[in-house]
This record gives structure tokens, sequence and C-alpha cells, in this order.
């Protein structure tokens, strides 16, 4: 082996060694990416200027029952409406929690109650909810009070807009239920018995069908006058039910 040829052997086992010692693991250094168009990063950073912002209005959606022509139950369609309904001078949103169902609307279903527009139309006559929104000219109701509301139509859905006369306060205690079950049936009875009927102490009622919603109404307003006598047709099996209910006579 000449001297020429030694370093070189010597450098080799050098670089041998070295190839077989694990690699120090390099100092992590910032990752270099290739920078983006202007436009691109005001995006990334402000995602939301992005994409135009849909009006609150405009992408408010609810459920609605929705008669879609006169017949059986399957003339009653669920649907979705987009929009978040106006409000006049005069009227709020009610988000509904509990709604009613009346011998009316079961008339009004088949076509038979012309007090209903034409379909397509939601029906409902009484529910009970939340104001969500008041409109102009309203004073006495605001958000979140919990009211019964009485209407013509339109009550079978998750929000709906009346007059804020047609809306009256739900007493402490009561269920959304329950009020929900008082205006139509209530109002009613009370029409007929002291605007119709003038009722009066010591006078006698004849109440048809008075295991109904309206008879059993109309037995409960009597017992606010004096010595009222109620005489009320239901079927026999009914007759102690009514007559716990305040029926002086059942028949």
């Amino acid at each position: 082996m000449s001297g020429e040829d030694a370093p070189a052997q010597q450098q080799n086992a050098v670089d041998q060694k070295q190839e077989t010692k694990p690699a120090e693991e390099p100092k992590a250094d910032p990752p270099k990416t290739e920078s983006a168009p202007a436009g691109a990063a005001e995006a990334a950073a402000t995602p939301a200027a992005a994409t135009e912002k849909v009006p609150e209005e405009e992408a408010f959606t609810y459920r609605a029952l929705v008669l879609t022509g006169y017949g059986g139950y399957d003339k009653v369609k669920l649907q979705v409406k987009k929009g978040k309904p106006a409000l006049k001078a005069g009227e709020v949103l009610v988000r509904v929690k509990a709604c009613g169902l009346n011998f009316a609307d079961l008339m009004a279903r088949q076509g038979l109650y012309d007090r209903l527009p034409s379909p397509p139309v939601t029906p409902g006559m009484e529910c009970s909810g939340v104001v969500e929104a008041v409109g102009e000219e309203v004073t006495d109701r605001k958000v979140g009070d919990k009211v019964m509301v009485l209407n013509r139509f339109g009550l079978w859905q998750e929000v709906a807009v009346v007059p804020a006369s047609h809306t009256f306060l739900i007493p402490e205690g009561m269920s959304f239920e329950e009020a929900a079950a008082l205006p139509v049936n209530y109002v009613t009875a009370y029409m007929m018995l002291f605007d119709f009927g003038n009722l009066r102490p010591n006078q006698s009622v004849l109440i048809h069908a008075a295991a109904g919603g309206v008879g059993i109404a109309a037995t409960q307003l009597c017992k606010t006058v004096k010595d009222v006598t109620v005489f009320g047709t239901a079927s026999a099996s009914k007759h102690e039910t009514i007559s716990e209910g305040g029926v002086t006579h059942p028949t």
C-alpha cells in the first residue's frame, strides 16, 4: 500500500462511520410555503367576507300545516315556509307552543266552513305561545309575554302574526296546552250565555252536547251566576261526568 493510498482509505473509513451514525434531527425551521395571492390570503383571513351574507328575514324558515284542498286528512300537508313574516302596526309575532283542533277546523277541511279562505291555507283558530316581536303602536304586549291567541285561521304553524288585540296573557301556572284549549270554547260559550242569552240569576239553561268542549265551558260559566239550573244533553255514559261538572239535570 503506497503512502498516497493510505489517506484515501482512512477517508473512506471515516465516511462509512458517518453513514452508520444516526442522522441528527434538523432544527425545525418555519415551513416555507409559496406566498398566496393577496386576494386568497384575505379570503382565508376573513371567510365570512368571501360569501354574501343572507339577510335574516330571508334565511328564516318555519313549518306549517297547509290545507291543500278539500277532503280527507291527506289534504293537510306539512310544508316549510321561507322568509320571516312582516309585522304591520298593531301586530305581534308569536312563537307557537301548542294549538287547538276544533270542530270548525274539521268542517273547514271538508269545505263546509265558509269563514276559511280557499286552499292553500293554514287552518287553526287558537294557539298559545311566546311573543317574539311586536309591531309599531303595540303598547300592551312585549317580547317574552306568554299569550293565548284567537284568530279565524293561520295558527297551525310554528310562528304566527296576529293583531295584538287577538292575544290574551296566560295566567301564572297555566300550561301552554291548557291555554291553547281555552279561546274557542270559552269565548263561544261566553258569548252565547251573556251576549246573546243575557243570563241572569235564578234562570235555567239548556246545554246541548254538555260533554263537549263548548258544553263544558258553558256549564262552568253558568256556575259564575247565582242559582242557575243547568239541563245538559249527553250520552248516558257521560251523565255522571257532566253532573260532577255542574249540570243539574243530565238528559
